[in-house]
C-alpha cells in the first residue's frame, strides 16, 4: 500500500533486513508520537514502512485506517480495517472504525452487522450499543435507539454518556419526565457535564418547568460560554416566554459560532415567523435545510411559513418531502391533512388518506381527520363512530396542538348529535390547549380602555387636527369576531370591482409608528398634527395597497373586526372612510367566540370562558355606542340573521352604499371560497357552504351555561339605546 513518503523504493538488501523488536516497539511509539501531535504525513509513513515491513500490530493497521478516513480516502480505510480484522480477528476496534466508514459511506446495513458481530465477540463492550443507536437515530427509530441504549446502560449504569444519549432519545420518543430523570442521574454522577446541563435544560422546557429550565442553561453557558446547543436552547426558552429579542439575540450568536448549525436556523426561522418576519423567516429556515436536507421538521415549518405567505402549492410539497425523510413523522402528515381540511381541498384529504398504507405512528391522525370529513359531508352518525374510535392513550400523550385539534373536532361532533352537555367539555378542553400563558385578558381590555380616552378630551374634536378626506379612502369591515365578518367579506369580494385585505395588522403597524416615532400614547391621539397624520395615513395606503390582490379594484376593503376599537384613528386617518359594521345575536356571538380555537394573543386570550367572552363582548359594543354618538361616521350595518334570511335584499343595500352596482358573481361567493385557498379565520369551512339557518339561535341548546355570565343578559337587542356603560375593573 502506497503511503505519503517514497518508502517503495528500497533495495532488496534493505528490504530483507529484519527489524528487531525492540526496533519494532521504538517505531511504533514513535509513529503514535508523530500522530497524536498532529503530524499526520509523518506517522502515516512510518505505519506504511511497518506494514511493508510485515511488522503486524493491530493499532498500526487502526490508525492508518483513521487517517486515511479522515481524509476521505474511504477505500484505503476499509482496506486496511479488514487487514487488520483477518490478521487479529479479535480486534474490536478494527470492527467498530470499519462500521463507522460504513455509516459515512451510507451502508449502515453493513455498519450493523459489523457492530453485532462486535456484540458476540465481546457482549459487555460499551461502543457497540451507543453505535447502533446512533445509527437508529439516523434512522429516527427511536425505539431500537433506546433499546440499545438500555442494554449499555445494564453493562454500565454509570455511563454518563449513555445516560445523557438515552434521554435525548426519551425526549425525542416523547418521554421528558424520564429523560429528566436521566439527566438528573448524569448530574449526580458529574455536577458539571455541559451536555448533560444543556439537555436537562430543554428538557424541562418542554415539561413547563421553564425557570429552572433556564437556571440549568445558565449553569452551562458558565462552563462552555460558547455553547451554541446551550444558546440555541436558552433561545427556545426565552422565546416561549416571549422574551423575542432576547431569544433572537442567543440563536443568532449560536449561528455565530457554528455557521452550520441547522436547529438554531429552524428556531430563529420560526421566532421570526411569530413575530410576522415571513420572509427573513424564510430564509433561515431554508438554511436549516440547506445545511440538513434530512431535518424533517424544518421542512414543516418552512410549510407552515410558506402558508403564511399564500405559497400553498410549495407548502404541500414541502409537507410531502418531510413524510418523504420520515414516513413515520405524524406532525408532517397532520399538518399536510390540516393543509387540505383548511383550504377546502377535501378530495385530496381523501384521496390521501385512503392511499396511506397502514401506519401505527398515524393511525390516530388517519381517523381524526376521517372523522372530519364525515363531519363535512354532513354524516354526523359516522363522524361520532368514527372519533370515538381515537385511542385514550394517544390523546393523553400527543402534543398540544394535535390535542387541540381532536377536542375541537370532536366539540362540534357531539353538538350536532345533540350532545349538548358533551360537547361544552370539549370545548373546554379545546381552551385548554391554546398556549395562552403568555397572554394577559386584561392587555386588551386596557387597550379598549386607552381608545375610550380620547373621547374624553375635547382637543380630539378640534377642527383643524383633521385630515381633508384623501381622494382614495379604503372601506373598514369591523365588528365582533363570529359575527358574520368573514362570510360578508366572501361575498362582496366575489364581485370584480372589490377586494378585501384580510386581517391584516395594518392599523396595528399605524400605531406601532404612532409610540415608538411620535412617543404618544393611543389615548394621546389629539396630539397628532396634520404632518403627523399625514405620514401616518400614507404608511397605511402603502400597506394596505401592497396586500392586496386585485390592482384594479374600485373598492379595497380593510376587514378586521376588532379594528372596531380602533375608529377614533381610523376616523382621524379617513375621516369620510365607509365603515360595515357586522352584528349577530350576542348570546350566538359569545357562544361561537367560545368554541373557536383562535390564534392565542392578547385579544383572543378573552375567549377563554364564556364569561370572559361575554365580558370583552360587553366592553366592545358599548366601546362601539360611544363612537356612534361621538365620531362623524359614515357607516352601516349588518345584521347576521337578516344577511341568512333574504341575502339578496340585504345584499344589495350594502352594494347601494358603497355605490356599486350588482354582479352576479356575487352569488358564486362559494366558488370564491373555493379559489381563496387559505382563509385566516375559523370560517374556512362554512363560507363554502350554502347559506344555514341552523348558527341563529343555537346558544339556546347551551342556555344553562350563561347562567354565571353577567355581562350580556341585557343585550336582548344589540342596536338598543339601553346598553349599560362597563367600567373596566
Amino acid at each position: 500500500m502506497s503511503g505519503f513518503g517514497s518508502n517503495e523504493r528500497k533495495t532488496k538488501k534493505s528490504e530483507e533486513k529484519k527489524i528487531k523488536p525492540l526496533q519494532r516497539d521504538k517505531l511504533i511509539s514513535n509513529a503514535f508520537s508523530l500522530h497524536s501531535s498532529g503530524k499526520i504525513k509523518e506517522a502515516a509513513d512510518v505505519y506504511n514502512f511497518l506494514i511493508q515491513k510485515k511488522i503486524y500490530d493491530p493499532r498500526v493497521f487502526n490508525n492508518l485506517g483513521s487517517i486515511y478516513s479522515n481524509l476521505k480516502q474511504f477505500d484505503k480505510a476499509i482496506l486496511l480495517f479488514d487487514e487488520s480484522i483477518k490478521k487479529f480477528p479479535n480486534s474490536l476496534e478494527a470492527y467498530i472504525n470499519l462500521a463507522n466508514v460504513m455509516i459515512i459511506k451510507g451502508k449502515s446495513d453493513i455498519a450493523k452487522k459489523i457492530l453485532n458481530k462486535v456484540i458476540e465477540l465481546n457482549p459487555n463492550y460499551l461502543k457497540p450499543y451507543s453505535n447502533l443507536a446512533g445509527i437508529f437515530v439516523g434512522e429516527g427509530n427511536f425505539e431500537k435507539a433506546e433499546f440499545f441504549l438500555r442494554r449499555s446502560l445494564e453493562i454500565n449504569p454509570k455511563d454518563i454518556n449513555t445516560l445523557v444519549n438515552l434521554a435525548c432519545v426519551l425526549k425525542d420518543l416523547g418521554n421528558p419526565k424520564q429523560a429528566e430523570r436521566f439527566l438528573r442521574d448524569a448530574l449526580e454522577i458529574n455536577p458539571k457535564y455541559d451536555s448533560a446541563l444543556v439537555n436537562l435544560g430543554a428538557v424541562l422546557n418542554e415539561l413547563g418547568k421553564i425557570d429552572e429550565g433556564e437556571e440549568f442553561l445558565k449553569k452551562a453557558l458558565k462552563i462552555n460560554p460558547n455553547s451554541p446547543m446551550a444558546l440555541n436552547n436558552l433561545g427556545n426558552i426565552l422565546s416561549k416566554k416571549n422574551k423575542n429579542k432576547e431569544a433572537e439575540l442567543f440563536y443568532r450568536k449560536a449561528i455565530e459560532l457554528k455557521s452550520d448549525f441547522f436547529l438554531a436556523y429552524d428556531n430563529l426561522g420560526s421566532l421570526l415567523s411569530k413575530q410576522g418576519n415571513l420572509i427573513e423567516a424564510e430564509k433561515f429556515t431554508e438554511k436549516a435545510i440547506n445545511y440538513n436536507p434530512k431535518f424533517e421538521l424544518a421542512y414543516v415549518n418552512l410549510g407552515s411559513i410558506k402558508i403564511d405567505l399564500d405559497k400553498l402549492l410549495e407548502a404541500e410539497e414541502l409537507f410531502l418531502k418531510a413524510i418523504q425523510i420520515n414516513e413515520n413523522y405524524s406532525y408532517a402528515y397532520r399538518n399536510l391533512f390540516r393543509l387540505y381540511e383548511k383550504t377546502n381541498n377535501i378530495e385530496k384529504l381523501k384521496n390521501k388518506l385512503n392511499t396511506l398504507k397502514e401506519n401505527k405512528s398515524i393511525v390516530n391522525e388517519k381517523i381524526l381527520f376521517q372523522a372530519r370529513i364525515f363531519f363535512r359531508e354532513k354524516d354526523y352518525i359516522k363522524a361520532k363512530k368514527s372519533i370515538d374510535k381515537v385511542s385514550d392513550e394517544w390523546i393523553n400523550n400527543t402534543d398540544h396542538q394535535t390535542n387541540l385539534l381532536y377536542w375541537s373536532y370532536k366539540a362540534f361532533i357531539e353538538e350536532k348529535v345533540g350532545n349538548y352537555d358533551e360537547a361544552f367539555k370539549c370545548f373546554e378542553n379545546s381552551q385548554l390547549n391554546l398556549k395562552y400563558e403568555n397572554f394577559n385578558p386584561k392587555v386588551f381590555q386596557n387597550y379598549i380602555h386607552t381608545y375610550r380616552k380620547n373621547l374624553d378630551n375635547k382637543n380630539f374634536f378640534v377642527e383643524n387636527n383633521l385630515l381633508e378626506e384623501n381622494e382614495f379612502s379604503p372601506v373598514f369591515l369591523i365588528g365582533f369576531p363570529r359575527s358574520g365578518t368573514t362570510l360578508l367579506d366572501t361575498i362582496l369580494r366575489s364581485h370584480p370591482e372589490i377586494d378585501v385585505v384580510e386581517e391584516k395588522p395594518l392599523i396595528n403597524s399605524v400605531e406601532q409608528i404612532i409610540k415608538t416615532k411620535f412617543k404618544y400614547s393611543l389615548d394621546e391621539l389629539h396630539k397628532l398634527n396634520k404632518k403627523d397624520l399625514e405620514i401616518l395615513r400614507n404608511h397605511y395606503l402603502k400597506i394596505l395597497k401592497n396586500n392586496c390582490e386585485n390592482k384594479n379594484a374600485k373598492i379595497l376593503i380593510d376587514k378586521f373586526p376588532f379594528q372596531t376599537v380602533c375608529l377614533p384613528l381610523i376616523n382621524l386617518l379617513f375621516p369620510n372612510s365607509k365603515i360595515i359594521f357586522t352584528h349577530r345575536n350576542p348570546y350566538d356571538t359569545v357562544l361561537s367566540c367560545f368554541q373557536q380555537a383562535f390564534e392565542p394573543n392578547n385579544a383572543m386570550s378573552n375567549f377563554r370562558s364564556i364569561d370572559s367572552a361575554s365580558l370583552i363582548y360587553d366592553l366592545t359594543m358599548n366601546i362601539w355606542l360611544d363612537y356612534k354618538k361621538n365620531l362623524k361616521m359614515n357607516f352601516i350595518t349588518s345584521k347576521y340573521e337578516d344577511l341568512i334570511v333574504d341575502f339578496d335584499k340585504h345584499i344589495l343595500k350594502i352594494l347601494d352604499f358603497l355605490n356599486i352596482s350588482w354582479d352576479d358573481n356575487i352569488k358564486n361567493y362559494r366558488k370564491t371560497a373555493h379559489k381563496r385557498g387559505k382563509i385566516n379565520t375559523p370560517s374556512s369551512s362554512q363560507v363554502v357552504q350554502p347559506l344555514y339557518k341552523s348558527s341563529i339561535e343555537k346558544w339556546k341548546n347551551y342556555e344553562k351555561f350563561f347562567k354565571n355570565s353577567n355581562q350580556i343578559f341585557h343585550l336582548k337587542n344589540m342596536l338598543g339605546s339601553n346598553l349599560r356603560k362597563t367600567n373596566l375593573p
